[in-house]
């Protein structure tokens, strides 16, 4: 059978099945799910685990050796199969299928593994591991769920964080879950039942270098061309990546666009966006400030700097970051569209 991540807690309450298969493309949430099914496994007494990495020329008779070998210290054992690529080939599925027909019943049978597209879900191997025991796929979690994710995380850390923080979190973090993690657990580090705030996450989170992206693009979007620019200069020197630059300034012109052309106008797609408070005003000044000529313009040149950061041709990257850095903050230094 198929289960969502959050049902495993209420599935392992009722036993164990014979066979899990954990999937997706999102590390964090995978390797948390099955060390939830290895806790509970050693609580019933697998003590023993045969570990095996799917990789290259794989030989996967030592899968079928290792299930017909009776454990030498506990009389029942865990064998983890990791398959990164999420695809078996023909021996590895022809395994797989004879592990589940025959299982041992001393053996838990425990598969991690990336992504498996719908025509892999409709492999034999697949339907034969979903039909005897649990499937489980991983999702990248979208914003909304992204935010709640954060609050639980911060419970469990005896750790309380506000809206704002959360979502600020979830921005400077990019979606990526371990890294919100981490920054999360460095908060445990000021002691028990910290509150968190959004000041909190504007000033502790993305390292400790003078400036930060996000200072310099809320500097830009709020009109202060000369301050952008000592702010870029002060980033490159800090070893900023021109492409990690470039990122943080396509998502901005993108976001303008979706604020300037809401039906409703822009503080509805403010509201829509889940905007942080104290960003509004710079982005509302930005959006007086801007058109879609111009937004056109600005998204042709985050083109340009994209191909000459890969090597197709010849201008500076940085010089073309910090044009469109300042026509960004409102100056018009002439882009062609």
């Amino acid at each position: 059978m198929r289960i969502k991540p959050d049902q495993l807690e209420q599935h392992l309450s009722q036993g164990l099945a014979a066979c899990y298969l954990v999937f997706g493309d999102e590390p964090l949430l995978q390797q948390e799910k099955c060390d939830a099914i290895r806790q509970q496994a050693r609580q019933q007494a697998f003590l023993e685990r045969d570990l095996f990495h799917v990789e290259g020329r794989f030989d996967w008779q030592q899968i079928n050796a290792a299930d017909q070998t009776m454990s030498l210290f506990s009389s029942r054992k865990i064998i983890e199969i990791r398959m990164p690529s999420g695809k078996p080939g023909k021996e590895g599925s022809a395994a797989l299928v004879q592990l589940v027909a025959e299982p041992n019943p001393d053996n838990l049978i425990l598969i991690s593994s990336g992504k498996i597209d719908s025509s892999g879900q409709k492999g034999k191997w697949f339907k034969a591991l979903e039909k005897a025991g649990v499937c489980i796929p991983i999702y990248p979690l979208e914003v909304p769920q992204m935010t709640r994710w954060v609050q639980k995380r911060a419970q469990s850390l005896n750790l309380s964080i506000t809206d704002d923080a959360s979502q600020l979190l979830v921005q400077r973090t990019e979606g990526n879950l371990l890294a919100t993690a981490q920054e999360l657990e460095k908060f445990t580090l000021q002691g028990p039942n910290k509150q968190i705030s959004a000041d909190d996450i504007a000033s502790d989170v993305g390292g400790h270098a003078r400036y930060s992206s996000f200072q310099l693009v809320d500097t830009a979007l709020g009109g202060a061309p000369e301050r952008s620019l000592t702010m870029l200069y002060g980033l490159r020197e800090e070893g900023t990546d021109a492409m990690a630059m470039l990122w943080v300034l396509s998502r901005e012109i993108r976001l303008l666009h979706k604020l300037i052309n809401h039906d409703q106008g822009i503080e509805a797609g403010l509201r829509q966006e889940r905007v942080w408070e104290k960003r509004k005003a710079c982005l509302r000044h930005a959006a007086q400030q801007h058109n879609n000529q111009s937004l056109a313009k600005m998204l042709h040149q985050c083109q340009q700097i994209d191909q000459s950061i890969k090597g197709v041709g010849t201008a500076n990257v940085w010089d073309l970051v910090g044009q469109l850095t300042l026509c960004l903050a409102g100056t018009d230094i002439g882009l062609t569209s």
